[in-house]
């Protein structure tokens, strides 16, 4: 069985998980935002739910580099299998299958506490105008807003973080030596 041929399949899976769904942000269990790996590195999520349609709700969203850079990583060890060394295109497999999983999930978390300070920033800029609610009731509003908020992960993130991480065991394998490199029938056992 060649691993190297099946880490490469694994990492080609793991790139198009950036074709898939990614992530979803809801309020309350309403659906406001999804948003594909793609469409994270390059700053287009979309509307969904009750907002699709509505562009004006995420005009300002921004490639993030995270996403982008865990794309690169899995990419490059991809190219990087290819190579005619054996143990050099698994130590590749290996390296960039676990760098490219690690930036994956470090990418969502950062997601996840980005959303989480833009929430608070908010609630400290909003002024008090001397209406109904007092600035202990904003506040306790924003917080109860903010736990409403949830980014959940979605397949494509799990399909290119597993992808990445199988594409990486396969490469221990062959680092192993677990017989993952194809032999001449007429080639006797190297030592």
């Amino acid at each position: 069985m060649d691993y190297l041929l099946l880490g490469r399949v694994a990492k080609i899976a793991a790139l198009l998980g950036f074709l898939l769904p990614w992530v979803t942000v809801s309020c309350s269990g309403t659906e406001i935002l999804q948003a594909t790996g793609l469409q994270l590195m390059t700053g287009d999520p979309q509307p969904a739910g009750p907002l699709q349609g509505q562009q004006s709700s995420v005009e300002d969203a921004e490639p993030s580099p995270f996403v982008i850079l865990a794309f690169g990583v899995i990419m490059l060890g991809l190219g990087l299998s290819f190579l005619p060394k054996a143990k050099i295109a698994a130590a590749a497999l290996l390296a960039c299958g676990l760098g490219g999983a690690g930036i994956s999930y470090y990418a969502m978390q950062n997601m996840k506490s980005e959303m989480a300070r833009e929430i608070s920033e908010a609630q400290q800029q909003t002024p008090n105008t001397g209406g109904l609610l007092s600035d202990s009731d904003t506040r306790e509003m924003t917080s109860a807003l903010a736990g409403a908020i949830q980014v959940e992960e979605q397949e494509g993130f799990w399909v290119s973080v597993g992808g990445a991480l199988i594409g990486a065991l396969f490469g221990l394998l062959v680092l192993a030596g677990a017989g993952g490199v194809a032999r001449k029938p007429n080639e006797a056992p190297s030592e």
